[in-house]
């Protein structure tokens, strides 16, 4: 009898690996094209030049208002037309700040792979395409110029107000493995994460109750 082992050294039929292949890329365009036509409804419906109407919308939302936020928030970790110094509170505002919390912390995982996978997949054109030529020659600044290395790359993750969207970009220009990737964003980004989101959400709630 053929032990687990055994079955994971069997090599797949191309035929089978190039199905397998086919509708992986399918389901990646998919995904792609659902990310920027959420943030081409979201840049129309003002919610990513407009603090106040994003708040409003998501807390009238009810138990839709997670999700509404989270695809906002992978949306906006792809494709930076709002800041996370804007989109991070709101949700620390709307749902808390443990929920606040975790809402913002896993759209944030996801779009970050997202980036990651986007440059190393379709390279230097689409992300330039996608993060316009400032913070793409930014970003190439600080991997091919200066050279921030894997260490401090993990570093930079801990810290807060760092450009994780552009850092996690330009990894992926580089020969960093996606286990060593992987590691660094789920160990760093809750740090730097739990920073910004609390901090500056109490910042925002004492503005709001002393100055509103």
């Amino acid at each position: 009898m053929m032990n687990e082992t055994n079955r994971k050294d069997i090599p797949i039929d191309e035929n089978k690996r190039k199905n397998i292949q086919t509708i992986m890329n399918i389901l990646n365009v998919i995904g792609l094209i659902i990310t920027i036509l959420m943030v081409v409804w979201g840049a129309k419906a003002g919610l990513f030049t407009n603090p106040e109407k994003m708040y409003a919308y998501i807390t009238n939302l009810g138990i839709w208002g997670p999700l509404v936020f989270i695809i906002i928030q992978i949306a906006q970790t792809i494709v930076p037309v709002m800041p996370g110094s804007i989109t991070i509170p709101i949700g620390i505002l709307a749902f808390g700040p443990w929920w606040g919390f975790i809402l913002n912390l896993i759209p944030i995982y996801f779009g970050s792979i997202v980036n990651f996978w986007i440059a190393r997949r379709f390279g230097k054109p689409t992300v330039r395409a996608i993060v316009g030529d400032k913070s793409y020659y930014s970003m190439i600044n600080l991997f091919e110029r200066k050279n921030i290395g894997n260490r401090l790359f993990t570093l930079l993750m801990f810290v807060p107000f760092s450009p994780a969207d552009l850092l996690c970009y330009g990894a992926g220009f580089t020969n960093m493995t996606n286990k060593y990737f992987t590691y660094s964003l789920l160990i760093g980004k809750p740090v730097s994460l739990a920073f910004y989101a609390f901090g500056t959400g109490y910042f925002l709630t004492w503005i709001m109750h002393n100055f509103a």
